[in-house]
């Protein structure tokens, strides 16, 4: 009991040298203040470093193979990649995205944890209490700039989304809502407030959603090109994409959910690198493993320069880790176009 106690009492020890060893190597001369939450998620933090300094060292770099594979979870990072682990190759994960509410202090802890266990954060923020007219006007300029600042202080390479899927019907920043020129003013104002604040540790990424039309009355996606910002504004190209049914009930494929839409924000990119951002497939019917296999293969394909695998529960469980055929699919699959 007595080693328990001292073993997680010298453990933020531990955790703060690890992080003061990847800024010293990343030529910090001094620890920027460093407050982490203490949650069940942060001790997990601790307890799953499997990543060697070496890759914790490039993962704070923002340096990792192309292509390139993650995950998305919805929060708590550690919790997730330490389950991920048991199943599959963690050191082949490159990238673990996570959620926050625009608003909200940048999520330090969050971000520490996937540097610690070598992966890049990809971290969407999104508008859910403010619209994107009112962040352009200038009002939430003090809640811009105070996360700037914390991104800065935090140092290490930072993936950062805006107002994901901003071409559907689904989010109140798409429309009818908001509108397309309301969106890409809010996206320019806060990329200048980073700009200003010197903050250079930012890839910026713009996802849409594959979604295009009409699909049901009151319901009606975008051309994603419609949203973009502009090749100034924008690092990478997200695509979020989900492998179901169509209305007639033969499973969809990579074309059939991805074609239009990357062909359409390749026409207006001018060579941005694109990737899938979300994926996952709904675990249904006796094409499941020949639906996985869809978007790795798609992805090689099209020469996308990697994907995020949406390891969590959304309108359907999307999860890794619960049925031994899905993750022989997607090893199956991740294997072959990490290849």
């Amino acid at each position: 009991m007595l080693a328990k106690i001292l073993a997680a009492v010298a453990m933020p020890a531990i955790v703060i040298v690890v992080v003061g060893a990847i800024l010293r190597q990343t030529h910090h001369t001094t620890i920027p203040p460093m407050k982490l939450p203490v949650t069940s998620s942060t001790a997990s933090a601790a307890a799953t470093q499997n990543a060697p300094p070496a890759q914790q060292l490039s993962a704070c770099k923002g340096n990792f193979r192309k292509p390139f594979s993650g995950i998305a979870v919805k929060h708590s990072p550690a919790a997730k990649l330490a389950a991920y682990s048991k199943a599959f190759p963690l050191k082949q994960l490159q990238i673990v995205e996570f959620y926050t509410a625009f608003g909200k202090p940048f999520s330090a802890g969050e971000a520490w944890q996937a540097v610690l266990n070598g992966q890049v954060p990809l971290i969407q923020l999104n508008p859910r209490n403010v619209s994107p007219a009112q962040i352009a006007s200038g009002a939430d300029d003090a809640e811009i700039m105070s996360y700037a600042a914390a991104v800065k202080t935090f140092g290490c390479q930072v993936i950062l989304s805006f107002g994901h899927e901003m071409n559907g019907w689904w989010y109140s920043w798409g429309l009818p809502r908001t509108t397309p020129a309301e969106f890409i003013a809010a996206w320019r104002h806060i990329y200048d407030i980073f700009a200003k604040a010197g903050v250079t540790n930012v890839i910026w990424s713009w996802d849409p959603s594959h979604q295009y039309g009409q699909v049901a009355t009151g319901k009606s996606a975008t051309a994603a090109s419609k949203w973009y910002p502009g090749d100034k504004y924008v690092n990478w190209i997200g695509l979020d994409g989900y492998l179901g049914y169509s209305g007639s009930g033969q499973a969809q494929d990579f074309k059939q959910i991805f074609g239009y839409q990357l062909q359409n924000v390749r026409n207006h990119s001018h060579g941005k690198p694109v990737y899938i951002a979300e994926t996952g497939v709904m675990r249904r019917g006796s094409a499941v493993a020949k639906q996985i296999a869809e978007p790795f293969a798609g992805a090689k394909a099209h020469h996308l320069m990697g994907i995020v695998w949406f390891d969590a529960v959304a309108k359907h469980d999307y999860r890794l880790g619960l049925y031994n055929y899905v993750d022989a699919a997607y090893l199956k699959g991740l294997t072959s176009f990490l290849k």
